[in-house]
């Protein structure tokens, strides 16, 4: 019993559930060399970093870039779910020329008019809108924040995903992407396929461990 009680005390002492960040490489857009278009001076479509995180009820997507997407409005951040068996392998909520296996989530996003993102899911033959919900917005970084039930996981579940940023061209592909330290593409509207797509723990925060454990060590003393 002494040892349950010290298990929730160091569980509660820990607090909110640490981030997970994962750092893309800079500086890596096409430059215009041998083909294609020049992308070095949009650096608010260089992502930087993803930091993702999750309580019981919620997972946010922070994506930061380069440079200032306020300043510079009319970039899209995008993100590629794959959260169960099956999905879209040929296409995404937005009809881009972007990519990945299984796909189930589609979660699109722009900064310019006030900025939103909107959930998109495979239904096994089509793309459908869900909901459409307001982003987080600072000077290098935007943040998607839902339910983890409107992407169908739970704590304990994994998901493997990747993020894209991309022009407001509605043929626009993905300029950069997470999973790749090289130039995703040549042009505007090369398509892009995921190759190797990021994973993902949902994880309980700790405090709800200490509840779990609270509520084990009250179990114990009521059956004593």
């Amino acid at each position: 019993m002494r040892k349950l009680l010290a298990l929730a005390v160091l569980v509660l002492v820990a607090g909110p559930a640490s981030a997970t960040v994962y750092n893309d490489a800079t500086g890596d857009l096409h430059d215009g060399s041998g083909s294609g278009s020049d992308f070095t001076g949009f650096t608010h479509l260089d992502i930087s970093s993803v930091e993702v995180t999750n309580d019981l009820t919620n997972i946010t997507f922070a994506v930061s870039v380069v440079g200032d997407i306020q300043a510079t409005d009319w970039g899209k951040y995008m993100v590629l779910i794959d959260s169960a068996v099956g999905g879209d392998s040929a296409g995404n909520g937005w009809g881009r020329p972007i990519t990945m296996a299984d796909s189930d989530y589609w979660l699109g996003s722009w900064i310019d008019t006030g900025g939103a993102y909107q959930i998109h899911s495979y239904d096994g033959a089509a793309w459908g809108q869900d909901a459409q919900n307001a982003i987080g917005i600072s000077q290098f970084t935007a943040t998607m924040t839902m339910s983890l039930a409107s992407l169908g996981v739970a704590p304990g579940d994994s998901i493997l995903f990747d993020v894209y940023s991309s022009g407001g061209g509605g043929t626009d592909g993905a300029i950069d992407a997470l999973s790749t330290g090289t130039p995703s593409v040549l042009d505007w509207g090369d398509p892009f396929n995921t190759a190797v797509p990021v994973k993902y723990d949902v994880v309980p925060e700790p405090a709800s461990l200490a509840l779990l454990a609270m509520g084990g060590l009250a179990l114990v003393r009521r059956r004593r």
